[in-house]
């Protein structure tokens, strides 16, 4: 009797034109659990968002070919998918750019390890209403206390 498939974990989109890029991330946020989709560029990206209603967070590359960039893709995502978590990424900026992000994203700079990017995913999973335009902590970064009044 054939085993059945293991249940996967959350479906992510990940959006990046870089192919070794992708293919590292991709494998190894399947590897972490995630049920990986993978586009190239922001129109393959939407036309998944349209079509795979279980795509539960996107990561995006910021500079994307084709036209639009990461940060038009997630503000035309939003519009289909208000609320999706979205974690972007660049080599070329080191924050993100105010009045550009959507709502509660996240931002990671490259280069990054792959399981930074799982731990980032899964924090903004859990709470999609972190501050605008938060960036991630580098690894081995103490996490701020809470100040006492």
């Amino acid at each position: 009797m054939p085993l059945a498939n293991p249940p996967r974990g959350p479906a992510l989109l990940v959006v990046e034109d870089d192919a070794l890029v992708r293919m590292t991330l991709v494998d190894v946020l399947a590897d972490d659990g995630f049920d990986v989709v993978e586009a190239e560029d922001a129109a393959q990206a939407l036309d998944l968002i349209c079509t795979r209603p279980e795509i539960a967070a996107m990561l995006t590359d910021i500079n994307l070919p084709g036209g639009a960039d990461g940060f038009a893709l997630a503000q035309a995502v939003r519009v289909v998918r208000p609320g999706l978590p979205v974690l972007y990424a660049s080599g070329r900026y080191t924050a993100l750019e105010s009045g550009k992000a959507v709502s509660g994203a996240r931002f990671l700079a490259k280069p990054f390890t792959p399981a930074l990017a799982a731990m980032a995913l899964r924090e903004l999973m859990r709470d999609p209403g972190l501050p605008p335009h938060s960036a991630v902590p580098p690894p081995g970064a103490e996490p701020k206390q809470a100040r006492r009044q």
